[in-house]
């Protein structure tokens, strides 16, 4: 696991967050901010339940039946299977600015770490500040531990993407690296973990199928849907 690294400084924690509301045309990769790449497709509506710019504050149950545990299953296997990156990161701070304002919004900092599918864009700073819309409010120990952050591409909107959080435990992390490698050995990701050209996800159509990912294999004990 990597070190935990000193608290991010008030003027960078400014800095960080001045980015988050300027204007959507600005140049970001000139400043380190993570940001869509210039070919990035359009987010589209369908994906704004699995990448909410949430935390979920436990594992998914893999093997659960309850209702819940099946719902976390279908959105686990959605974020896996669209997310443009997913990686780990490392939680370095958390602070509430957006609700002292009235408002439900907070914020992360946090170290990026290895890239487990997909790639960021060049010039992207290790430091980022990510925003978390959800209700409840986040864990004041979070700082230190790592999560998985899954990111979708939404250019044009401020920020460019939407994302969702969730811890890191190892029985996930071996079920995706072994998703991963599976994917590898039938030639839908190279040894980076990006999708091959020419094998992109395409639209279903009758008779066919969306292009292989990682999510497209069946849950741990998970019934097909009816």
């Amino acid at each position: 696991m990597r070190a935990v690294r000193p608290r991010l400084r008030p003027l960078a924690i400014a800095v960080l967050a001045l980015g988050l509301s300027s204007n959507a045309c600005k140049d970001r990769s000139a400043t380190g901010e993570l940001a869509s790449p210039d070919d990035a497709a359009e987010f589209e509506s369908q994906y704004r339940k699995a990448f909410d710019d949430d935390y979920t504050p436990q594992g998914v149950n893999l093997m659960g039946r309850a209702p819940n545990d099946v719902l976390d299953q279908q959105l686990f296997a959605e974020r896996l299977g669209f997310a443009d990156v997913l990686m780990k990161v490392q939680v370095q701070q958390v602070f509430g600015k957006g609700r002292y304002q009235g408002r439900q919004d907070q914020y992360v900092a946090v170290a990026l770490g290895d890239v487990i599918l997909g790639s960021l864009p060049d010039g992207v700073e290790e430091e980022q500040l990510l925003v978390v819309k959800g209700e409840d409010e986040l864990p004041a120990d979070l700082s230190g531990d790592t999560l998985l952050l899954f990111l979708k591409w939404a250019p044009g909107e401020v920020p460019s993407y939407h994302h969702h959080l969730m811890p890191a435990d190892e029985g996930t992390l071996e079920m995706i690296e072994a998703m991963v490698k599976h994917a590898q050995e039938v030639g839908v990701l190279n040894a980076d973990g990006e999708v091959i050209e020419g094998r992109k996800r395409r639209k279903k159509g009758r008779g066919g199928d969306n292009g292989a990912k990682p999510s497209d294999a069946t849950l741990p004990d998970d019934d097909p849907p009816a």
